[in-house]
């Protein structure tokens, strides 16, 4: 079978990774080279001018590093992007030392195999531009210095590409940008973005991520999947992660030129599984995780600001009776309405959240008079006394309350929830009062 025009590298010292590899980039337009070592990959570059090279690391003989090196001293591989793919080197220092050998990416095993063959067809693309190109100069000005100057700028354009491709200014002018990303931010054309003045900052809208995006810039000379929220052209909200690095032009100004990618999806299902992991999956309220860790900072804040704070111990009560007599269904659907009424009688900036079983915790910060407290206790109980409907049955279940108070009963979480509970236990058993506060129980 004749050879296709591009050519892509594969160096791996493992036969498997060779195969899987082979078969994966051989569906796309391009011929497929596999060396089973630095050295045979070294020869194969001087015999070939290839459009990419993924990379292995960790071989016998060379490195890949070592490898890359001696690439990138051959007039045919002076210029070939090199995609390093590793397994063990995923360190921050591993990561400069790929790049300061020569690559223009890394990929992480074990390799997500769209994301593998997104970045081949991105660099194919580019290595048909730059061969059309490159004819192009060499018939209309057969001119050296012409051809060297235009590889010179392709190829401060090309060696970290991946997604949507750009150059600009620091004071957030574009520059240069590329067709993927104008697709990203929800353009048409090339003109309504480059030289539009400040526009790269209005894209970075969050300002506390561009100052920490600025500052990582300035101190390393280059940021790497730096990930932040992003405007486009509609003003809706996307993630893009960002991999970019300072450059001197030839009047020795100083511009950015990167690589974007919009992982709205994935920043997405992250924050879904941040938040199944915050609520309580039966009720849909925060969780007892949540509980302690909001009233931890809350404790921490009303150290600093000097105020004060109440924990709210709820306890059902007859509610055993609900699940003896109904099942344990009914009982869930109990709770669930429950949290939410009580839900409803607490602020925003309150926490009402299932302990455990039967129970509830209620977090009120900045608390300015104890008598708001009662109040708030008073409306739970009232929204807790009136009779639920449950599978066409009418239940009425009412609730006990145990309160403490930082910094009067306590300067922890847990003593804070301790004596709230014990509060509650000592109302409970007295039966008159359905709400107590510790210090009113404490002998």
């Amino acid at each position: 079978m004749p050879e296709k025009e591009h050519k892509v590298l594969v160096v791996d010292d493992s036969q498997a990774n060779l195969v899987l590899m082979d078969h994966l980039i051989s569906q796309e337009d391009c011929t497929v080279h596999l060396a089973k070592s630095g050295l045979e990959a070294i020869e194969l570059v001087k015999q070939h001018q290839f459009a990419l090279i993924l990379l292995d690391i960790q071989m016998p003989e060379i490195n890949g590093y070592e490898t890359a090196l001696a690439i990138k001293d051959l007039d045919n591989g002076r210029h070939v992007p090199i995609i390093f793919i590793t397994a063990i080197f995923q360190d921050q220092e591993n990561v400069k030392q790929g790049y300061a050998s020569g690559a223009v990416d890394y990929l992480f095993r074990p390799v997500d195999m769209q994301t593998l063959k997104s970045k081949v067809q991105i660099f194919l693309e580019l290595h048909a531009q730059k061969v059309l190109l490159e004819r192009e100069i060499t018939e209309r000005i057969k001119a050296q210095r012409a051809l060297r100057e235009a590889e010179e700028k392709y190829r401060n354009i090309f060696e970290r590409a991946v997604e949507g491709i750009f150059q600009s200014t620091l004071d957030g002018t574009f520059l240069e940008v590329n067709p993927a990303l104008l697709k990203i931010l929800g353009y048409d054309t090339v003109g309504e973005v480059v030289g539009v003045t400040g526009l790269a900052n209005r894209v970075m809208c969050d300002g506390e991520q561009r100052q920490r995006y600025f500052g990582n810039l300035r101190r390393d000379g280059y940021v790497s999947n730096y990930e932040y929220r992003g405007r486009k052209r509609d003003g809706d909200i996307c993630w893009l992660s960002e991999s970019s690095r300072l450059v001197q032009g030839a009047d020795g100004t100083d511009f950015i030129e990167g690589v974007v990618e919009d992982i709205t999806r994935r920043k997405r299902q992250e924050m879904e599984l941040r938040h199944l992991a915050a609520i309580d999956s039966l009720t849909g309220v925060p969780n007892r995780h949540v509980f302690f860790d909001r009233l931890e900072h809350a404790i921490e804040s009303a150290k600093r600001y000097q105020t004060m704070l109440a924990v709210l111990f709820v306890d059902l009560d007859r509610f055993k009776v609900v699940n003896d007599s109904y099942g344990h269904s009914a009982g869930d659907k109990l709770l669930q309405k429950v949290a939410e009424r009580c839900q409803r009688r607490v602020r925003a900036a309150d926490t009402f959240a299932r302990i455990g079983g039967d129970e509830f915790g209620v977090l009120l910060e900045r608390v300015e008079d104890v008598t708001n407290v009662s109040i708030v206790a008073e409306e739970i109980l009232r929204a807790v006394e009136k009779p639920f409907t449950v599978n066409g049955h009418e239940m009425a279940v009412g609730a006990t309350i145990g309160i403490s108070l930082f910094p009067q009963d306590g300067d922890d979480a847990a003593n804070l929830l301790s004596r709230a509970d014990a509060a509650m236990y000592s109302s409970k058993g007295k039966g008159r009062e359905k709400y107590a506060f510790h210090s009113s129980v404490v002998q």
